[in-house]
């Protein structure tokens, strides 16, 4: 049995082991679904995927499979929609198993049902100027989707129809001081010539985003209702992202969403790319994932790629992401304080311990 972790490991940690110990607890391989270069929260990763995957590797994973940036930079809902996508089109995954605060299946269960049913009455509430999130939390009420493990938990659950696991997360939680079980606790600690950082591109970020008219902005994902026409004005003064990302905000367009669409511009990742997960592209494995992956060989219902040459094989769609990556690591590779060349996405080899 096999079941599929949804994670970004920015960086990996003791919760993380935990997880996916409890999977193997169950007699489960981990398939873990990661995100590449750039993650959710829109930044860049502080390690890049290989080093993330080898230190995953190490401790208790057994198969990772990138999750490409165009679906690693969408909200909450694209995030789980192509994260379950591509765990299912495996053809080895026989459920999922996610972290979450909540930690009761039911629960989790039934606020994605409420979710579906209350669609139409969120929208109305968005219309008052609400972002999805706070409309979501009024209509449904209660406090499961106060908490982001929460949230991505119950849009796994609605994007699939796999039975799911939920691991109550232990530690103080998201976003707290939890230097073994938070990644941005852990985050604060490292030493900023060691790690990719945004903040390192920041003049480059601005000059490309200043290059850019409304038009430009409204071809990125996420950008209506005359958004664009905020972000551009905003470009023409902001002399820092932090300024800039808080002169778009309002009540309606939160920081993470904005942070999003920022890094989407500068990556040009446009609304030509939103299209279904064209490929499974292989990052590491270990021996128990040697064997899944000669599984999926025979079942997955997408080409898999372990090797670049195995790119030429690929439909159009699949090439033009493929290419995308290799832009948008090439851009990546500039947050490091010793700047890494073009072309290291093309070169890469498979982490096998």
């Amino acid at each position: 049995m096999a079941t599929a972790i949804i994670c970004e490991f920015n960086p990996f940690h003791n919760g993380h082991k935990y997880l996916t110990d409890a999977a193997h607890k169950n007699g489960d391989d981990t398939v873990c679904i990661m995100s590449g270069n750039v993650v959710q929260r829109g930044e860049f990763a502080v390690y890049d995927k290989f080093t993330r995957a080898r230190t995953a590797l190490q401790n208790g994973a057994d198969l990772i499979i990138e999750l490409p940036c165009v679906y690693s930079l969408m909200s909450a809902r694209g995030f789980a929609k192509y994260s379950v996508q591509i765990a299912e089109a495996t053809g080895i995954v026989d459920s999922l198993t996610f972290g979450c605060e909540c930690g009761d299946i039911e629960t989790l269960k039934k606020t994605g049902g409420e979710i579906k049913n209350k669609k139409d009455d969120i929208a109305l509430e968005m219309k008052k100027g609400l972002s999805y999130a706070a409309a979501r939390r009024n209509i449904i009420g209660g406090d499961v989707l106060d908490y982001p493990n929460n949230t991505l938990a119950t849009e796994y659950i609605m994007n699939t129809s796999l039975p799911c696991n939920a691991v109550k997360r232990i530690g103080k939680g998201h976003d707290s001081d939890d230097a073994k079980y938070s990644s941005s606790a852990i985050r604060s600690t490292l030493k900023n010539d060691e790690i990719c950082t945004l903040k390192k591109c920041e003049r480059a970020v601005l000059a490309k985003l200043r290059s850019m008219t409304s038009e430009d902005f409204l071809n990125i994902e996420d950008v209506s209702e005359g958004l664009e026409n905020r972000i551009t004005a905003c470009v023409r003064t902001a002399q820092s992202l932090d300024e800039l990302y808080d002169g778009i905000k309002t009540k309606r367009y939160t920081h993470s969403r904005i942070r999003r669409i920022i890094l989407r511009s500068y990556l040009s990742i446009t609304k030509e790319y939103s299209f279904d997960a064209p490929y499974i592209r292989i990052i590491g494995f270990n021996e128990n994932g040697r064997k899944l992956l000669s599984r999926m060989k025979e079942k997955a219902t997408l080409p898999i790629i372990s090797k670049y040459s195995d790119i030429s094989k690929l439909d159009e769609n699949g090439k033009k992401l493929f290419e995308l990556e290799c832009h948008c690591t090439d851009l990546y590779n500039l947050g490091y304080a010793n700047i890494r060349p073009c072309g290291t996405e093309q070169t890469s080899r498979i982490v096998i311990i």
